[in-house]
């Protein structure tokens, strides 16, 4: 069995990142990949207006990684922050409450990452 490496699991990271982007229109942006230090499982970060997010990882999910337990549709779902992401720091500076702007967040990020994975079903690359 290989020893997996965090450099490996980066470079996944980085694989899943090239295939997703073009669906998502997302060629434009400077995605890095960096080890999370607070106790999110995986995030990606918003510096909106700029076009250079950050994803996150915990050793969480990087140990769960080495054990096959992680879906790439885990950074498909990342991703679509990058689109959903100026809706939200738009709609947390009005009056809904930040609960509601969330949960609409992630349910919008969700079905996005629902359709792309649906369009993108059995692509070769997805268990590798």
């Amino acid at each position: 069995m290989k020893h997996h490496t965090e450099q490996d699991f980066q470079k996944w990271i980085r694989k899943q990142v090239a295939f997703y982007a073009p669906f998502l229109g997302l060629e434009l942006h400077e995605i890095d990949v960096k080890k999370n230090n607070g106790s999110e499982y995986l995030c990606i970060t918003c510096n909106y207006p700029y076009l250079d997010p950050s994803i996150k990882y915990s050793m969480a999910v990087y140990e769960d990684w080495k054990k096959g337990d992680l879906q790439p549709d885990r950074i498909l779902h990342e991703l679509c922050h990058i689109i959903t992401d100026p809706l939200y720091v738009k709609a947390i500076e009005r009056w809904s409450s930040k609960n509601e702007i969330t949960d609409e967040r992630e349910k919008l990020t969700d079905t996005i990452a629902a359709i792309v994975r649906k369009l993108t079903k059995g692509r070769s690359h997805l268990n590798t």
